[in-house]
């Protein structure tokens, strides 16, 4: 998770970039404007847009307008996703998708992407800086096995632009090793209006902490049904129904809506219907959320023309959760949240209010029916039914000693050592 921070923010610095698209089109017709968009109406015309977004010849189509005008079948067709990652050059955003692809309510069924090699934004979209809307996908494969690997999505990769009015269905696999998710592995934008279903999640990869430390890796870290992992931007109004598997040990941050949730905006009126499983271990897991906070301890608190307001970071509202959870030996776990991440020497904060959840926790170390471990949070107004080993579990946060640190942390002790 620690390579996605510093992605950002090479993408956040390339942002104001501008860039031309071709002009020639290999498409059904269009000219590319929001009055005259660029139409596809097949498997081969959304090869060509692929193409012409990842060797960067089109600029990324900046600004430029497409229509999905039939259902599309990619079964047997080699995909590569629209738009990726230049990992030479991260500030590259010509190779990533900048346009709008409107996908007027038809589906997109039956793609399969593989990769053993590293690859940052896998899915029907690899790298998103644009807006994705009005689609369906459906019977959608991935996995990227690369322990370097991160954002693998079955529709987006990842998304750093909007992403709504999108469903998934049928049956779906997504698999990898750090930041695994239905409609994006990795999300930093706007994520609202989605649906998830019929999907499994498969979180790959070992992780060991010796000393009773847990440690953030970047391995076997965040799947979520909706969104893998989450620094930033919102998820609102969307439903998920779904399994989420770490198949390795000591994986980290599993959850029905989103692995982890860092920095949000807002998170409100999600559903989800998960079944999390782990073989071994495991730390911040919860049927809505395995982790999130942000960079801070407590309150924000802002001054704008001379209005104060105070904003807790993070907030989850209104948002209901039925969740199977089966994780053995596994501590930070919640119903709901998992816990909050230790970042440089504070242990970040969240808010969940207004929520509910009916879960069934089995095998779980002290597990609390909201939250595994909440300091310097606010729970509120939230209503639990869950059971731990087949009774009842009536603390609402877990008895957890030990944090959960960031990766940073272990730099910045040394640091310390040094002065």
């Amino acid at each position: 998770m620690k390579k996605l921070f510093s992605i950002l923010l090479a993408l956040t610095l390339a942002l104001g970039m501008n860039a031309a698209f071709a002009e020639s089109s290999p498409y059904a017709g269009g000219t590319g404007t929001a009055e005259d968009p660029y139409r596809i109406a097949t498997a081969e015309q959304l090869l060509a847009l692929s193409a012409a977004v990842n060797d960067g010849s089109a600029g990324g189509y900046y600004g430029a307008c497409f229509v999905l005008t039939e259902d599309l079948d990619l079964a047997g067709i080699e995909w590569q996703p629209i738009g990726q990652m230049d990992l030479a050059d991260q500030s590259n955003v010509s190779c990533m998708f900048m346009g709008v692809f409107d996908g007027q309510g038809h589906t997109i069924s039956n793609m399969t992407f593989s990769s053993d090699y590293p690859i940052v934004g896998a899915g029907i979209f690899g790298m998103n800086l644009g807006e994705v809307k009005n689609l369906n996908a459906k019977n959608i494969t991935v996995t990227c096995t690369d322990t370097f690997s991160n954002a693998v999505g079955a529709v987006v990769g990842y998304n750093m632009g909007m992403v709504h009015d999108v469903t998934l269905s049928g049956e779906n696999s997504i698999a990898g090793v750090n930041c695994i998710g239905g409609i994006a592995g990795g999300n930093n934008g706007a994520v609202y209006n989605c649906s998830v279903d019929g999907t499994t999640i498969r979180v790959l990869g070992d992780n060991a902490f010796p000393e009773g430390r847990i440690v953030q890796a970047d391995v076997a870290e965040c799947g979520g049904l909706v969104i893998g992992g989450s620094f930033g931007g919102s998820i609102d109004n969307c439903t998920a129904k779904g399994t989420v598997i770490a198949e390795g040990n000591e994986p980290i941050a599993l959850g029905g809506i989103a692995g982890c949730l860092e920095m949000m905006d807002t998170v409100t009126n999600c559903t989800a219907d998960v079944t999390i499983t782990t073989v071994k271990g495991g730390h911040a897991i919860g049927g809505l959320c395995g982790f999130g906070g942000s960079h801070s301890n407590g309150n924000i608190i802002a001054e704008t023309e001379g209005v104060v307001t105070t904003k807790y970071p993070s907030e989850i509202t209104n948002c209901k959760v039925t969740a199977v959870i089966n994780a053995p030996g596994a501590t930070h776990v919640g119903g709901l949240f998992g816990t909050g991440l230790y970042f440089y020497g504070e242990e970040t904060a969240f808010k969940v209010s207004g929520c509910s959840v009916k879960a069934e926790i089995t095998g779980a170390v002290t597990p609390g029916a909201v939250a595994g471990r909440s300091v310097n949070s606010v729970i509120e107004s939230c209503e639990a039914d869950v059971t731990l080993d087949g009774e009842a579990l009536t603390a609402e946060t877990g008895e957890t000693s030990v944090m959960y640190e960031s990766a940073d942390q272990g730099e910045e002790e040394a640091a310390n050592d040094a002065a």
